[in-house]
Order: structure tokens, then C-alpha cells, then sequence
């Protein structure tokens, strides 16, 4: 008699288990396309999504979630997280000061790189015609401001440098500073402002790229607080996935369509 409840209890269980309703998680990402990781600037063609979006939709199944996704100007993506009125936010770089607004992958106290996202760079943009360089450690011939995005990591980086820096919202209003010289250059993640450069080629015939890049860095899925401290196993769960997707075929699969 015993027995026959505690199998009754145990296939109640895992008959509970297999039609449990997904754990709903709402993340948010930039309004800017950055291709090839996310495509588009407000709804989503799931044919062809982003490598980003791809692999975060294969979280769905793996660990029985449902992702809702929301495109938010960054700093405007950050502040949501900050608040916990979302549950996470992508592509994040690591800063100290942005521990107060969500949470990273960590391992010994330092970020986790291998279970980051993504890995991105920053490059100068400047005019054909300017003398401005980046030599890999220090600019030459800087004459004006460097136009960043507002709220974006490299802001700060630039700011030690003694650089001052002009916060636009998006990569067209950088470069079209750029182009009117109301900026000495632009510094921006190489595809969002590629992408824009590509787009419309006359307006932005004159402006080229300066390598080498001015960083290179992983960015991770940031989540917030609040969803870290009410799910913290399944938090640590969508990190180690991420890693073990980008281990996987399917994943190379999902680059090289990208690519072609």
C-alpha cells in the first residue's frame, strides 16, 4: 500500500513536471540593429532574427521558458533593469558600476567569459581627410569631442583617457555629426555603425574605419536583481546553456547563415 503511493505521488509529480507552464522571462535589447546579432529595429523576422536571438530562443525548450523580447534605447534598457520592471538585459559588458543594476555570470568574483553572449569590438570611425589616429593605446591629432553612444561602457574608458566625448542616442546622429565635423570621430561597436555606413553609402562615402579596434570584449545576457534573487538556479541554468550552445554544430550552423 505504501508503495503504490508513493508511485502515485511520483507520477503525479513528474505528470505535474512535463505540463508545467513555462516560466515567462522578459528581456529587452536595443532599438539600433546590430548585425548579424539582432536584425531589424522593432518587430522580429524569425526567419532570420540575429545569431543572438537564435540562441536565446533555443533556451526555450532547453529549460521549459518563454522569452519575451522588448527593444528599448539602451540607457533606457539599463534604467528597466535597474527598477526590475524587466528580468534581463543584452549585449551588457562588464563594469563594476553596473553591478548595482543587475547581475552578471561570475566565477571567483570576475565575470565569466565563457559564458558570455557574444564577443564585440570597438572601432574609430573618422572623415577620409582627418589626421585623427589610434595607434592601439593612445589617439594623435585629436582636435574635438569623439561621439559615443549615450550610456554605452566605452564612454567611460575614453573619459580616463582625458577624451572628452559627445552622447548622442543613436549611430546616425553620431555619424551625421561626424560628417558635418561637429565630431572628431565616432567610437562605436563595428557592426552598429558599419550596418548604417553600408545602408546609405553616399551620405557616409567619406568616412572610414580605424583599425585596430579600440577594444575587444565580451558582453553577457545581464540580469536583473530581483529575477537573480526569486530564480537564482535557473539564472545560473541560462548562463551555463548559453556556453554549452556555442559548443554545438547547430550553433556554427546559426553563424554561417549569418555570414552567407
Amino acid at each position: 500500500m505504501i508503495t503504490r503511493v508513493i508511485l502515485t505521488l511520483f507520477l503525479l509529480h513528474f505528470t505535474v513536471t512535463l505540463g508545467a507552464t513555462p516560466k515567462k522571462i522578459t528581456l529587452v535589447y536595443e532599438v539600433q540593429p546590430n548585425p548579424p546579432f539582432y536584425l531589424g529595429m522593432e518587430t522580429i523576422d524569425w526567419k532570420k532574427p540575429g545569431v543572438t536571438l537564435e540562441v536565446l530562443k533555443l533556451l526555450e525548450d532547453k529549460l521549459n521558458i518563454k522569452i519575451e523580447f522588448y527593444r528599448r534605447p539602451w540607457a533606457r534598457g539599463l534604467m528597466e533593469v535597474k527598477m526590475n520592471r524587466v528580468d534581463g538585459i543584452f549585449h551588457a559588458s562588464f563594469k563594476e558600476e553596473r553591478l548595482k543594476i543587475g547581475v552578471y555570470p561570475m566565477k571567483d568574483g570576475k565575470p565569466d567569459a565563457d559564458r558570455k553572449i557574444v564577443t564585440q569590438s570597438y572601432f574609430l570611425f573618422k572623415r577620409k581627410d582627418s589626421p585623427l589616429l589610434w595607434n592601439g593605446q593612445y589617439f594623435s591629432n585629436l582636435n574635438g569631442s569623439i561621439g559615443v553612444i549615450i550610456d554605452y561602457a566605452i564612454t567611460g574608458d575614453l573619459q580616463k583617457m582625458g577624451i572628452d566625448v559627445f552622447e548622442a542616442r543613436t549611430q546616425l546622429n553620431n555619424l551625421n555629426m561626424l560628417v558635418k565635423g561637429r565630431v572628431a570621430g565616432v567610437v562605436d561597436l563595428e557592426a552598429m555603425s558599419d550596418f548604417y555606413i553600408k545602408k546609405y553609402p553616399e551620405a557616409f562615402q567619406d568616412i572610414v574605419k580605424v583599425y585596430p579596434p579600440i577594444k575587444r570584449t565580451p558582453y553577457y545576457l545581464m540580469f536583473s536583481h530581483d529575477f537573480v534573487r526569486e530564480n537564482p538556479e535557473l539564472a545560473e541554468s541560462i548562463w551555463d546553456t548559453i556556453r554549452e550552445i556555442h559548443k554545438t554544430e547547430e550553433y556554427a550552423g546559426i553563424v554561417q547563415k549569418y555570414l552567407q
